[in-house]
Protein backbone atom coordinates (compact mmCIF):
# COMPACT_ATOMS: atom_id res chain seq x y z
CA UNK A 1 0.00 0.00 0.00
CA UNK A 2 3.09 2.52 0.77
CA UNK A 3 4.53 1.43 -2.68
CA UNK A 4 1.39 2.34 -4.42
CA UNK A 5 1.01 5.75 -2.68
CA UNK A 6 4.94 6.85 -3.25
CA UNK A 7 4.31 5.74 -6.96
CA UNK A 8 1.22 7.98 -6.83
CA UNK A 9 2.86 11.04 -5.19
CA UNK A 10 5.69 10.53 -7.77
CA UNK A 11 3.69 10.48 -10.59
CA UNK A 12 1.32 13.52 -9.82
CA UNK A 13 4.32 15.69 -9.33
CA UNK A 14 5.86 14.41 -12.57
CA UNK A 15 2.39 15.69 -14.42
CA UNK A 16 2.78 18.92 -12.37
CA UNK A 17 6.05 19.37 -13.79
CA UNK A 18 4.91 18.80 -16.87
CA UNK A 19 2.09 20.95 -17.18
CA UNK A 20 4.37 24.02 -15.46
CA UNK A 21 7.38 23.40 -18.54
CA UNK A 22 4.37 23.24 -20.98
CA UNK A 23 3.11 26.31 -19.33
CA UNK A 24 6.43 28.17 -19.48
CA UNK A 25 7.17 27.02 -23.30
CA UNK A 26 3.76 29.40 -24.07
CA UNK A 27 5.15 31.99 -22.56
CA UNK A 28 8.29 31.91 -23.99
CA UNK A 29 6.11 31.09 -27.60
CA UNK A 30 4.59 34.51 -27.08
CA UNK A 31 7.60 36.29 -26.14
CA UNK A 32 9.13 35.23 -29.26
CA UNK A 33 7.23 37.28 -31.36
CA UNK A 34 6.96 41.76 -30.16
CA UNK A 35 4.18 43.19 -30.40
CA UNK A 36 2.93 45.03 -33.15
CA UNK A 37 0.39 47.89 -33.78
CA UNK A 38 -0.85 48.69 -37.47
CA UNK A 39 -3.43 50.87 -38.89
CA UNK A 40 -4.51 49.76 -42.69
CA UNK A 41 -6.61 51.55 -45.39
CA UNK A 42 -9.41 49.42 -47.04
CA UNK A 43 -10.11 50.22 -51.07
CA UNK A 44 -10.01 53.61 -51.92
CA UNK A 45 -12.32 52.97 -55.00
CA UNK A 46 -15.73 52.07 -53.89
CA UNK A 47 -19.39 52.14 -55.29
CA UNK A 48 -22.24 53.98 -53.19
CA UNK A 49 -23.44 51.07 -52.22
CA UNK A 50 -20.13 50.07 -50.86
CA UNK A 51 -18.40 50.27 -47.42
CA UNK A 52 -14.93 52.25 -47.10
CA UNK A 53 -13.11 51.00 -44.34
CA UNK A 54 -10.47 51.26 -41.91
CA UNK A 55 -8.79 48.48 -39.91
CA UNK A 56 -7.01 48.78 -36.72
CA UNK A 57 -4.92 45.35 -35.71
CA UNK A 58 -2.77 45.06 -32.80
CA UNK A 59 -0.14 41.33 -33.05
CA UNK A 60 1.50 39.22 -30.56
CA UNK A 61 -0.73 41.15 -27.63
CA UNK A 62 -4.04 42.36 -25.96
CA UNK A 63 -6.26 45.52 -27.46
CA UNK A 64 -7.08 47.00 -24.48
CA UNK A 65 -8.51 50.21 -25.53
CA UNK A 66 -8.30 52.91 -28.28
CA UNK A 67 -9.16 56.18 -29.34
CA UNK A 68 -12.00 56.93 -31.89
CA UNK A 69 -11.52 56.14 -35.42
CA UNK A 70 -11.61 59.19 -37.81
CA UNK A 71 -14.27 61.47 -38.99
CA UNK A 72 -14.47 61.62 -42.59
CA UNK A 73 -16.66 64.04 -44.99
CA UNK A 74 -19.10 62.40 -47.14
CA UNK A 75 -19.28 59.41 -44.96
CA UNK A 76 -21.38 58.33 -42.12
CA UNK A 77 -19.78 56.65 -39.12
CA UNK A 78 -21.06 52.61 -38.30
CA UNK A 79 -20.30 50.69 -35.57
CA UNK A 80 -17.13 48.74 -35.32
CA UNK A 81 -16.77 44.99 -35.49
CA UNK A 82 -14.19 42.92 -33.80
CA UNK A 83 -12.37 40.01 -34.64
CA UNK A 84 -9.62 37.80 -33.16
CA UNK A 85 -7.27 34.66 -33.61
CA UNK A 86 -4.55 32.38 -32.20
CA UNK A 87 -2.55 29.96 -34.64
CA UNK A 88 0.26 27.85 -32.89
CA UNK A 89 3.22 27.02 -36.04
CA UNK A 90 5.98 24.78 -34.70
CA UNK A 91 5.34 25.49 -30.70
CA UNK A 92 4.77 29.07 -31.05
CA UNK A 93 1.85 30.82 -30.11
CA UNK A 94 0.65 34.18 -32.18
CA UNK A 95 -2.10 36.57 -31.78
CA UNK A 96 -4.01 39.07 -33.61
CA UNK A 97 -7.13 40.99 -33.11
CA UNK A 98 -8.99 43.46 -35.35
CA UNK A 99 -11.16 46.20 -35.01
CA UNK A 100 -12.46 47.21 -38.54
CA UNK A 101 -14.36 50.87 -38.87
CA UNK A 102 -16.88 50.58 -41.67
CA UNK A 103 -17.84 54.48 -43.42
CA UNK A 104 -21.01 54.42 -45.56
CA UNK A 105 -20.71 56.99 -48.25
CA UNK A 106 -23.34 59.75 -48.56
CA UNK A 107 -23.11 60.85 -52.05
CA UNK A 108 -20.94 60.33 -54.75
CA UNK A 109 -17.43 62.30 -55.45
CA UNK A 110 -13.75 62.52 -54.44
CA UNK A 111 -13.19 63.14 -50.44
CA UNK A 112 -9.56 63.30 -48.36
CA UNK A 113 -8.83 61.23 -45.32
CA UNK A 114 -6.41 63.63 -44.02
CA UNK A 115 -3.15 61.83 -42.06
CA UNK A 116 -4.73 61.05 -38.55
CA UNK A 117 -2.88 58.99 -35.34
CA UNK A 118 -4.47 56.94 -32.73
CA UNK A 119 -3.89 55.69 -28.92
CA UNK A 120 -4.10 52.39 -29.21
CA UNK A 121 -3.01 50.43 -25.53
CA UNK A 122 -1.37 54.22 -24.36
CA UNK A 123 0.49 54.57 -27.36
CA UNK A 124 0.12 56.71 -30.34
CA UNK A 125 -0.19 54.94 -34.28
CA UNK A 126 -0.19 56.95 -37.13
CA UNK A 127 -1.49 56.83 -41.18
CA UNK A 128 -0.95 58.32 -43.58
CA UNK A 129 -4.50 59.09 -44.51
CA UNK A 130 -5.95 58.43 -48.38
CA UNK A 131 -8.10 59.56 -51.21
CA UNK A 132 -11.67 58.21 -51.41
CA UNK A 133 -13.18 57.94 -54.70
CA UNK A 134 -16.97 57.21 -54.48
CA UNK A 135 -18.57 56.06 -57.93
CA UNK A 136 -22.30 55.12 -58.54
CA UNK A 137 -23.37 51.68 -57.08
CA UNK A 138 -22.15 49.01 -58.06
CA UNK A 139 -24.67 46.44 -59.64
CA UNK A 140 -23.41 42.96 -58.11
CA UNK A 141 -24.91 39.85 -59.97
CA UNK A 142 -26.02 36.48 -58.12
CA UNK A 143 -25.06 33.89 -60.71
CA UNK A 144 -25.15 30.18 -61.81
CA UNK A 145 -21.51 28.60 -59.84
CA UNK A 146 -22.15 25.58 -62.31
CA UNK A 147 -22.91 27.51 -65.69
CA UNK A 148 -19.37 26.33 -66.63
CA UNK A 149 -20.00 22.71 -66.34
CA UNK A 150 -23.53 23.36 -67.72
CA UNK A 151 -23.21 25.69 -70.58
CA UNK A 152 -19.31 24.91 -71.72
CA UNK A 153 -18.58 28.22 -71.42
CA UNK A 154 -16.63 30.54 -69.14
CA UNK A 155 -18.77 32.04 -66.25
CA UNK A 156 -17.63 35.70 -66.85
CA UNK A 157 -18.81 35.14 -70.77
CA UNK A 158 -22.00 33.83 -70.02
CA UNK A 159 -22.45 36.63 -67.17
CA UNK A 160 -21.36 39.17 -70.23
CA UNK A 161 -23.89 37.48 -72.70
CA UNK A 162 -26.96 36.98 -70.22
CA UNK A 163 -29.95 39.23 -70.42
CA UNK A 164 -32.12 40.92 -67.48
CA UNK A 165 -35.21 41.24 -67.04
CA UNK A 166 -36.74 43.92 -64.65
CA UNK A 167 -39.62 42.52 -63.05
CA UNK A 168 -42.33 45.53 -61.96
CA UNK A 169 -42.28 45.95 -57.94
CA UNK A 170 -45.97 46.22 -56.72
CA UNK A 171 -45.17 47.94 -53.52
CA UNK A 172 -44.89 51.31 -52.28
CA UNK A 173 -43.18 53.63 -49.69
CA UNK A 174 -45.52 55.52 -46.93
CA UNK A 175 -45.26 58.13 -43.77
CA UNK A 176 -48.45 57.85 -42.06
CA UNK A 177 -50.59 59.49 -39.03
CA UNK A 178 -53.52 58.30 -37.77
CA UNK A 179 -55.17 61.71 -37.81
CA UNK A 180 -55.37 64.50 -39.86
CA UNK A 181 -55.92 67.48 -37.09
CA UNK A 182 -55.13 67.53 -32.90
CA UNK A 183 -56.17 69.75 -30.17
CA UNK A 184 -52.61 71.09 -28.65
CA UNK A 185 -51.01 68.64 -26.53
CA UNK A 186 -53.14 65.73 -28.15
CA UNK A 187 -51.54 63.06 -29.28
CA UNK A 188 -51.26 61.20 -33.12
CA UNK A 189 -49.81 58.08 -34.08
CA UNK A 190 -46.94 58.18 -37.07
CA UNK A 191 -45.52 55.03 -38.53
CA UNK A 192 -43.23 54.60 -41.55
CA UNK A 193 -43.80 51.62 -43.03
CA UNK A 194 -43.02 49.97 -46.63
CA UNK A 195 -45.98 47.95 -48.35
CA UNK A 196 -45.86 45.02 -50.39
CA UNK A 197 -48.67 43.69 -52.09
CA UNK A 198 -49.45 40.04 -51.63
CA UNK A 199 -49.47 39.44 -55.37
CA UNK A 200 -45.98 41.20 -55.65
CA UNK A 201 -43.48 39.27 -58.45
CA UNK A 202 -40.31 41.24 -58.07
CA UNK A 203 -37.73 39.84 -55.58
CA UNK A 204 -36.49 43.03 -53.47
CA UNK A 205 -34.59 43.45 -49.84
CA UNK A 206 -33.90 46.40 -47.66
CA UNK A 207 -30.52 48.44 -48.11
CA UNK A 208 -28.63 49.74 -45.20
CA UNK A 209 -31.79 50.07 -43.61
CA UNK A 210 -30.48 51.66 -40.00
CA UNK A 211 -28.70 54.53 -42.03
CA UNK A 212 -31.52 55.66 -44.06
CA UNK A 213 -33.73 55.53 -41.04
CA UNK A 214 -31.81 58.17 -39.62
CA UNK A 215 -31.70 59.86 -42.57
CA UNK A 216 -35.92 59.74 -43.14
CA UNK A 217 -36.17 61.22 -39.38
CA UNK A 218 -34.58 64.10 -39.72
CA UNK A 219 -36.77 65.38 -42.91
CA UNK A 220 -40.16 63.81 -40.65
CA UNK A 221 -40.09 63.92 -37.16
CA UNK A 222 -41.58 67.31 -35.76
CA UNK A 223 -39.74 69.64 -34.00
CA UNK A 224 -42.06 71.25 -32.06
CA UNK A 225 -43.75 68.04 -29.96
CA UNK A 226 -43.24 65.44 -27.28
CA UNK A 227 -41.94 61.56 -28.40
CA UNK A 228 -43.13 58.80 -27.17
CA UNK A 229 -41.29 55.90 -29.22
CA UNK A 230 -42.22 52.48 -29.42
CA UNK A 231 -38.94 51.60 -29.99
CA UNK A 232 -39.01 48.74 -33.03
CA UNK A 233 -36.40 46.24 -32.74
CA UNK A 234 -36.88 44.02 -35.59
CA UNK A 235 -39.03 44.40 -38.76
CA UNK A 236 -41.49 42.04 -39.69
CA UNK A 237 -44.64 41.49 -42.07
CA UNK A 238 -47.99 41.95 -41.01
CA UNK A 239 -51.03 41.17 -43.42
CA UNK A 240 -53.08 44.45 -43.92
CA UNK A 241 -55.78 45.81 -46.11
CA UNK A 242 -55.25 49.10 -48.10
CA UNK A 243 -58.14 50.46 -50.66
CA UNK A 244 -59.57 46.79 -50.37
CA UNK A 245 -55.95 45.19 -51.58
CA UNK A 246 -53.94 42.67 -49.35
CA UNK A 247 -50.74 43.91 -48.22
CA UNK A 248 -47.85 42.91 -46.17
CA UNK A 249 -46.75 45.71 -44.38
CA UNK A 250 -43.39 46.02 -42.66
CA UNK A 251 -43.04 48.38 -39.99
CA UNK A 252 -39.87 50.11 -39.64
CA UNK A 253 -40.49 53.30 -37.13
CA UNK A 254 -44.02 54.25 -34.80
CA UNK A 255 -43.98 56.54 -32.18
CA UNK A 256 -46.78 58.68 -30.65
CA UNK A 257 -46.18 62.94 -31.19
CA UNK A 258 -47.82 65.51 -28.83
CA UNK A 259 -47.48 69.02 -29.91
CA UNK A 260 -45.86 71.26 -27.65
CA UNK A 261 -47.45 74.60 -29.22
CA UNK A 262 -50.19 75.34 -32.03
CA UNK A 263 -47.93 75.24 -35.15
CA UNK A 264 -48.91 73.08 -38.04
CA UNK A 265 -46.99 70.07 -38.61
CA UNK A 266 -45.36 69.41 -41.48
CA UNK A 267 -44.48 66.19 -42.80
CA UNK A 268 -42.11 66.36 -46.07
CA UNK A 269 -41.65 64.22 -48.37
CA UNK A 270 -39.18 61.53 -48.35
CA UNK A 271 -37.86 58.73 -49.78
CA UNK A 272 -36.39 54.91 -49.67
CA UNK A 273 -34.19 52.75 -51.31
CA UNK A 274 -34.60 49.60 -51.88
CA UNK A 275 -32.83 46.33 -53.41
CA UNK A 276 -34.80 44.68 -56.62
CA UNK A 277 -33.44 41.77 -58.18
CA UNK A 278 -33.37 41.28 -61.81
CA UNK A 279 -33.70 38.06 -63.27
CA UNK A 280 -32.41 36.48 -66.31
CA UNK A 281 -34.25 36.13 -69.39
CA UNK A 282 -32.71 32.36 -70.05
CA UNK A 283 -33.51 29.67 -67.30
CA UNK A 284 -30.16 27.50 -66.57
CA UNK A 285 -31.22 24.10 -64.92
CA UNK A 286 -30.77 25.47 -61.15
CA UNK A 287 -32.96 28.10 -61.87
CA UNK A 288 -32.69 31.71 -62.97
CA UNK A 289 -29.73 34.11 -62.46
CA UNK A 290 -30.28 37.54 -61.07
CA UNK A 291 -28.86 41.19 -61.04
CA UNK A 292 -29.04 43.48 -57.89
CA UNK A 293 -30.32 47.20 -58.54
CA UNK A 294 -31.42 49.82 -56.42
CA UNK A 295 -34.76 51.63 -56.87
CA UNK A 296 -35.91 54.92 -55.14
CA UNK A 297 -39.82 54.84 -53.70
CA UNK A 298 -40.74 57.96 -52.64
CA UNK A 299 -43.72 59.02 -49.79
CA UNK A 300 -46.31 61.87 -49.63
CA UNK A 301 -45.80 64.86 -47.94
CA UNK A 302 -48.45 65.67 -45.37
CA UNK A 303 -49.57 68.63 -42.69
CA UNK A 304 -51.23 68.35 -39.22
CA UNK A 305 -53.75 71.14 -38.24
CA UNK A 306 -52.73 71.87 -34.46
CA UNK A 307 -55.96 73.67 -33.01
CA UNK A 308 -55.94 75.69 -29.90
CA UNK A 309 -57.56 74.00 -26.70
CA UNK A 310 -61.24 76.11 -26.33
CA UNK A 311 -61.57 79.08 -24.66
CA UNK A 312 -61.54 78.50 -21.05
CA UNK A 313 -59.93 79.93 -17.10
CA UNK A 314 -58.10 76.30 -17.53
CA UNK A 315 -57.38 76.86 -21.42
CA UNK A 316 -53.65 77.53 -20.12
CA UNK A 317 -52.85 74.88 -17.62
CA UNK A 318 -55.23 71.90 -18.06
CA UNK A 319 -53.75 68.08 -18.48
CA UNK A 320 -54.36 67.22 -22.29
CA UNK A 321 -55.93 63.13 -22.65
CA UNK A 322 -58.35 60.80 -21.76
CA UNK A 323 -57.53 60.61 -18.39
CA UNK A 324 -59.60 59.13 -15.25
CA UNK A 325 -58.91 59.21 -11.33
CA UNK A 326 -58.25 56.52 -9.33
CA UNK A 327 -57.34 57.19 -5.17
CA UNK A 328 -56.18 55.58 -1.84
CA UNK A 329 -56.92 57.31 1.44
CA UNK A 330 -55.41 55.72 4.18
CA UNK A 331 -57.47 56.81 6.76
CA UNK A 332 -61.02 58.52 7.34
CA UNK A 333 -60.26 59.32 11.12
CA UNK A 334 -57.17 60.33 13.01
CA UNK A 335 -56.12 62.47 15.88
CA UNK A 336 -54.47 65.92 15.63
CA UNK A 337 -50.69 65.39 15.20
CA UNK A 338 -50.98 62.58 13.63
CA UNK A 339 -51.21 62.14 9.33
CA UNK A 340 -52.94 60.50 6.99
CA UNK A 341 -51.68 59.02 3.04
CA UNK A 342 -53.21 60.01 0.29
CA UNK A 343 -52.59 58.85 -3.03
CA UNK A 344 -53.86 60.48 -6.20
CA UNK A 345 -53.50 58.58 -9.32
CA UNK A 346 -54.13 60.10 -12.76
CA UNK A 347 -54.34 57.11 -15.57
CA UNK A 348 -55.52 56.71 -19.12
CA UNK A 349 -54.42 57.50 -22.82
CA UNK A 350 -52.31 60.68 -23.46
CA UNK A 351 -48.45 61.69 -22.38
CA UNK A 352 -48.13 60.90 -19.08
CA UNK A 353 -45.35 62.61 -18.83
CA UNK A 354 -46.82 66.07 -19.17
CA UNK A 355 -49.52 65.64 -16.57
CA UNK A 356 -48.75 68.51 -13.90
CA UNK A 357 -48.96 68.71 -9.93
CA UNK A 358 -52.59 68.66 -9.04
CA UNK A 359 -53.64 72.23 -7.47
CA UNK A 360 -53.79 72.95 -3.95
CA UNK A 361 -55.71 74.56 -1.39
CA UNK A 362 -53.40 76.46 1.29
CA UNK A 363 -54.43 75.84 4.81
CA UNK A 364 -53.68 76.01 8.29
CA UNK A 365 -55.90 73.62 9.11
CA UNK A 366 -55.34 71.01 7.13
CA UNK A 367 -51.50 70.57 6.10
CA UNK A 368 -50.32 68.94 3.08
CA UNK A 369 -46.68 68.33 2.60
CA UNK A 370 -45.59 67.81 -1.43
CA UNK A 371 -45.77 65.33 -3.23
CA UNK A 372 -43.65 62.18 -3.89
CA UNK A 373 -44.36 61.63 -7.53
CA UNK A 374 -44.02 58.86 -9.90
CA UNK A 375 -45.18 57.42 -13.32
CA UNK A 376 -45.42 54.05 -15.34
CA UNK A 377 -45.60 54.58 -18.90
CA UNK A 378 -46.57 51.47 -21.59
CA UNK A 379 -46.03 51.74 -25.40
CA UNK A 380 -48.26 48.80 -27.32
CA UNK A 381 -50.64 48.45 -30.04
CA UNK A 382 -50.23 51.89 -30.91
CA UNK A 383 -50.88 53.47 -27.86
CA UNK A 384 -49.45 55.17 -25.06
CA UNK A 385 -51.23 54.28 -21.71
CA UNK A 386 -50.16 54.57 -18.28
CA UNK A 387 -50.67 56.52 -15.18
CA UNK A 388 -48.82 59.11 -13.09
CA UNK A 389 -49.56 58.94 -9.35
CA UNK A 390 -49.06 62.06 -6.56
CA UNK A 391 -48.60 60.76 -2.52
CA UNK A 392 -49.68 63.55 -0.10
CA UNK A 393 -48.85 63.18 3.58
CA UNK A 394 -51.45 65.18 5.26
CA UNK A 395 -51.11 66.50 9.28
CA UNK A 396 -54.59 68.36 10.61
CA UNK A 397 -54.22 70.83 12.95
CA UNK A 398 -57.62 71.29 13.85
CA UNK A 399 -60.26 68.99 15.04
CA UNK A 400 -63.18 68.35 12.26
CA UNK A 401 -64.83 67.47 9.48
CA UNK A 402 -62.68 68.06 6.20
CA UNK A 403 -63.81 67.48 2.71
CA UNK A 404 -60.96 66.54 0.74
CA UNK A 405 -62.18 67.65 -2.91
CA UNK A 406 -62.13 71.34 -0.79
CA UNK A 407 -58.57 70.97 -0.85
CA UNK A 408 -56.98 69.60 -3.87
CA UNK A 409 -58.37 68.51 -7.80
CA UNK A 410 -56.70 68.60 -11.20
CA UNK A 411 -57.99 70.15 -14.34
CA UNK A 412 -58.07 68.15 -17.82
CA UNK A 413 -59.00 68.75 -21.28
CA UNK A 414 -60.83 65.07 -22.24
CA UNK A 415 -59.50 64.34 -26.12
CA UNK A 416 -62.70 62.12 -26.06
CA UNK A 417 -65.47 64.18 -25.35
CA UNK A 418 -63.82 67.26 -26.51
CA UNK A 419 -64.43 69.15 -22.52
CA UNK A 420 -62.95 70.24 -19.60
CA UNK A 421 -63.38 67.89 -16.67
CA UNK A 422 -62.10 68.68 -13.20
CA UNK A 423 -60.88 65.68 -10.78
CA UNK A 424 -61.48 65.81 -7.49
CA UNK A 425 -60.74 62.84 -4.78
CA UNK A 426 -63.35 61.68 -2.68
CA UNK A 427 -63.86 60.83 0.75
CA UNK A 428 -63.73 62.80 4.35
CA UNK A 429 -61.43 63.01 6.80
CA UNK A 430 -62.43 63.57 10.35
CA UNK A 431 -60.23 64.73 13.10
CA UNK A 432 -60.18 65.08 16.41
CA UNK A 433 -58.38 65.82 19.45
CA UNK A 434 -56.84 69.14 20.51
CA UNK A 435 -56.19 72.34 18.66
CA UNK A 436 -52.40 72.31 17.34
CA UNK A 437 -52.32 75.82 15.91
CA UNK A 438 -50.63 77.30 18.93
CA UNK A 439 -48.82 74.64 20.01
CA UNK A 440 -45.69 75.83 18.29
CA UNK A 441 -44.99 79.30 19.70
CA UNK A 442 -42.55 79.41 22.20
CA UNK A 443 -43.35 80.04 25.82
CA UNK A 444 -40.12 82.02 26.28
CA UNK A 445 -41.35 84.65 24.11
CA UNK A 446 -40.12 87.97 25.21
CA UNK A 447 -42.17 90.15 23.28
CA UNK A 448 -41.51 91.36 20.05
CA UNK A 449 -38.62 93.22 18.59
CA UNK A 450 -40.00 96.77 19.21
CA UNK A 451 -40.49 95.79 22.73
CA UNK A 452 -37.02 94.74 23.64
CA UNK A 453 -36.06 97.79 22.09
CA UNK A 454 -37.74 99.35 24.54
CA UNK A 455 -36.32 97.74 27.75
CA UNK A 456 -32.29 98.39 26.06
CA UNK A 457 -29.85 100.72 27.83
CA UNK A 458 -29.48 103.09 25.16
CA UNK A 459 -26.75 105.40 27.41
CA UNK A 460 -23.86 107.32 25.46
CA UNK A 461 -20.60 105.79 27.18
CA UNK A 462 -17.64 108.61 28.10
CA UNK A 463 -14.05 108.09 26.32
CA UNK A 464 -13.06 108.48 30.23
CA UNK A 465 -13.81 105.33 30.88
CA UNK A 466 -12.06 103.57 27.94
CA UNK A 467 -8.39 105.06 28.90
CA UNK A 468 -7.14 101.64 26.57
CA UNK A 469 -8.98 102.95 23.52
CA UNK A 470 -7.49 106.59 24.43
CA UNK A 471 -3.77 104.52 24.28
CA UNK A 472 -4.27 103.14 20.77
CA UNK A 473 -4.98 106.40 19.19
CA UNK A 474 -2.05 108.04 21.08
CA UNK A 475 0.07 105.66 19.65
CA UNK A 476 -1.20 105.68 16.07
CA UNK A 477 -0.99 109.00 16.00
CA UNK A 478 2.68 109.40 17.15
CA UNK A 479 3.35 106.87 14.32
CA UNK A 480 1.60 108.75 11.92
CA UNK A 481 3.77 111.82 13.14
CA UNK A 482 7.26 110.31 12.70
CA UNK A 483 6.26 108.32 9.30
CA UNK A 484 5.48 111.85 8.03
CA UNK A 485 8.73 113.44 8.98
CA UNK A 486 11.04 110.71 7.98
CA UNK A 487 9.53 111.30 4.58
CA UNK A 488 9.33 115.32 4.59
CA UNK A 489 13.10 114.70 5.48
CA UNK A 490 14.20 112.46 2.54
CA UNK A 491 12.27 114.93 0.09
CA UNK A 492 14.51 118.28 0.69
Amino acid sequence: MKRSLLKFLILKSSIQQFGLLVICSMLLSFSAYAQTVSIAIGRTEIGQNENFEITLTVKNGRLTKYSEFPDIEGFRKGRPSNSSQTSIINGQVSTQQSVVQMYAPTKQGTFKLAPFSMSVNGKSVNSNGATIKVGPPVQRQVYDPFADFWGGGSSSRNQQNQQFIDVEADAFFSVSTDKNSVYRGEGFKMDISFYVSVTNRAEMDFYKLDEQVTEILKKVKPKNCWEENFNIESVHSEYVTVNGKSYRQYKIYEAMFYPLNTEDIVIEPTELQMIKYQVAQRQSFFGRNSKETVEVFKSRGKTIKVKPLPNSQYKSIASVGNYRLRQKLSDTEIQTGESVTLEFKVEGVGNISSIREPDLVESEDLLFYPPSVSQNIKRANGKVVGSKEFVYYIEPQEPGEYDLKDFISLTIFNTRTKKYETLYPEGTVVVKGKSLRDAKISKTDLGSFYDAMKNADNTLLSMDNTPMIQIILNIFVVITLVVTAVLLFKKF
